[in-house]
């Protein structure tokens, strides 16, 4: 129906929403797979299933598939297949644009005078990111003035070339062929994981954020990018936020934000207490 996807996003693509999207829900929403009884690697294989019937792949919507298939096609019951629909649109994560039902006796009729033998209605659904996920995931914008390739991430590549004067060098000058080699700051590699793998960091370069980083590579406990990301997923558990602060002009501020809540010691992965 019109308007059946106002106020909804859909997935940018199949695989960012199953690797990103679903695990940061889940993070956020635990009670709700425990009150279902639904672990979380059944839900997982659940929607792994089922985004496959998705008939358009670059939103997410038109999905039109009985619970026996997917039930088949996950190795599940048809019983988990119905717990695990309820709970993924409690969580947001699916809408239902129609319900199935019977037809009526007089649509019946009219299905068999086009020679369709049509008894039914299928229920439509549709995958979508949930709100508080979407301004977390999606809401980064640029800085007012900056242009689109100044979000490209430095490589060495740009770093070893330089502008090679084309006047004679000077006897001071270093030889063309010797490359000066710079040392990356602390928190370098870091830096580059986590913009890499928290979707509001990509418009950031790894130098910008990198000294916001350094303590957590100093520290007893090397931190991972992944580890940093499920931390700052604590917070927001931890805070009660229903809705993240929202990355509109300046990324890395959120990202110093969420690194002030973060003891690099007391909350490391298996060290002291736990932010949740």
């Amino acid at each position: 129906m019109p308007g059946a996807y106002a106020g909804v996003l859909g997935w940018s693509s199949r695989e960012h929403y199953l690797r990103v999207v679903v695990p940061i829900t889940l993070q956020l929403h635990r009670e709700v797979l425990r009150r279902h009884e639904i672990a979380v690697d059944t839900f997982r294989r659940f929607l792994a299933a089922k985004s496959l019937y998705a008939q358009e792949q670059r939103s997410g919507r038109t999905v039109i598939v009985r619970p026996d298939t997917v039930a088949g096609l996950a190795g599940l019951s048809e019983r988990h297949v119905q717990k695990c629909n309820r709970a993924a649109r409690e969580l947001g994560l699916e809408i239902v644009l129609e319900t199935g039902r019977m037809l009526s006796e007089l649509e019946v009729y009219a299905a068999r005078r086009r020679g369709s033998p049509q008894r039914g209605l299928s229920t439509v659904t549709a995958f979508v990111v949930p709100g508080v996920v979407r301004l977390l995931v999606y809401s980064a914008t640029p800085t007012r003035g900056e242009s689109s390739s100044s979000s490209v991430k430095k490589s060495s590549t740009f770093n070893d070339r330089s502008a090679k004067s084309k006047s004679a060098p000077l006897r001071s000058a270093p030889s063309p062929t010797k490359r000066v080699t710079r040392r990356k700051p602390p928190g370098w590699r870091l830096a580059v994981d986590l913009t890499g793998q928290a979707v509001f960091l990509r418009r950031c370069s790894p130098s910008r954020v990198a000294p916001q980083l350094a303590r957590f590579t100093r520290c007893p406990h090397r931190w991972t990018a992944t580890q940093l990301i499920r931390a700052m997923d604590q917070v927001n558990v931890r805070l009660g936020y229903s809705s993240p602060v929202r990355a509109t002009r300046s990324p890395w501020a959120l990202l110093k934000w969420y690194l002030e809540q973060i003891d690099e010691v007391a909350d490391a992965p298996g060290f002291g207490r736990s932010l949740s």
